[in-house]
């Protein structure tokens, strides 16, 4: 059964968004950790779970459990937000990061094309930010530099 979303003397656009920036933060903050294939729903579009769902990749469980953390470290620095809820931090190949109107969801690579979760919210409008797809294509090409570096 579905929650309900918190009743608050916030107006509903000013809610929306407070959500969408969140969800642009996580998406950033999953960046800085060299996530990729990073994708933000607006999931409160279709359906009463989330404002917004942030969908992102690593390439190892060791990175999966390094972008959780850093996004639950942040948000926890920054604006004082713990999650509701952590699903699938031991094993990795899954995180759910829970926080009741962003769900975050780091999925190790072959995990997220198995599962292929934007197939199943194919109605939620997706939140193009140029901005954002400027940073993950930066972060990348500096990964795939680094891994470069190591070549004789």
């Amino acid at each position: 059964m579905p929650r309900k979303k918190s009743q608050t003397s916030v107006s509903r656009p000013a809610e929306d968004r407070l959500a969408k920036a969140k969800a642009r933060l996580c998406a950033r903050l999953a960046i800085e950790k060299k996530a990729f294939g990073i994708s933000v729903l607006h999931v409160g579009a279709v359906s009463p779970i989330a404002e917004y769902f942030v969908i992102c990749s690593g390439r190892s469980v060791r990175q999966t459990r390094a972008i959780a953390e850093h996004i639950q470290t942040a948000l926890k620095v920054q604006r004082r937000e713990t999650p509701l809820g952590v699903e699938g931090e031991a094993e990795g190949v899954w995180i759910l990061l829970d926080y009741d109107d962003v769900v975050i969801h780091v999925f190790y690579e072959p995990t997220r094309a198995y599962y292929a979760l934007e197939s199943l919210w194919s109605d939620a409008p997706r939140l193009r930010d140029s901005a954002l797809l400027k940073a993950e294509r930066e972060a990348l090409a500096g990964s795939a530099q680094e891994e470069g570096d190591w070549e004789d």
